[in-house]
């Protein structure tokens, strides 16, 4: 396979992306992709979250797929008092973030140690 189509299958295997999440109709619960069969491959690498009223939210992280697969969570804008809180099926939950520029980058570690929390700032 020329090196161009392996690429190409790549990309469309694992479609790596940003998911923008707001909140302005209420509380939000959102499941992140991880490139499961149930998520059609696809991984949420980045998770944007920006608050525009007095919801919160909670991201549940399901298991990885490969060892050093990384999801990076960011509150970007945040309307008040909502705070940001990310779960993980296996291993470390995210720091709870409560303001604009918090952040929370995990790393899959496999199946014993799951989600690992490598950076964060809860602001």
């Amino acid at each position: 396979m020329a090196a161009h189509n392996w690429f190409n299958t790549e990309q469309r295997a694992f479609d790596m992306r940003t998911k923008t999440l707001t909140t302005a109709d209420g509380d939000i619960t959102y499941t992140a992709k991880t490139g499961r069969t149930d998520d059609n491959f696809i991984i949420d690498r980045v998770i944007v979250v920006t608050t525009t009223s007095t919801y919160s939210m909670t991201i549940t992280l399901p298991d990885g797929v490969y060892y050093g697969q990384q999801c990076l969570v960011i509150m970007e804008v945040e309307a008040g008092t909502e705070t940001v809180d990310v779960t993980s099926t296996t291993g470390d939950d995210a720091t709870q973030m409560t303001a604009a520029g918090g952040y929370s980058n995990l790393m899959w570690q496999g199946d014993t140690l799951g989600w690992v929390e490598m950076d964060n700032e809860a602001t």
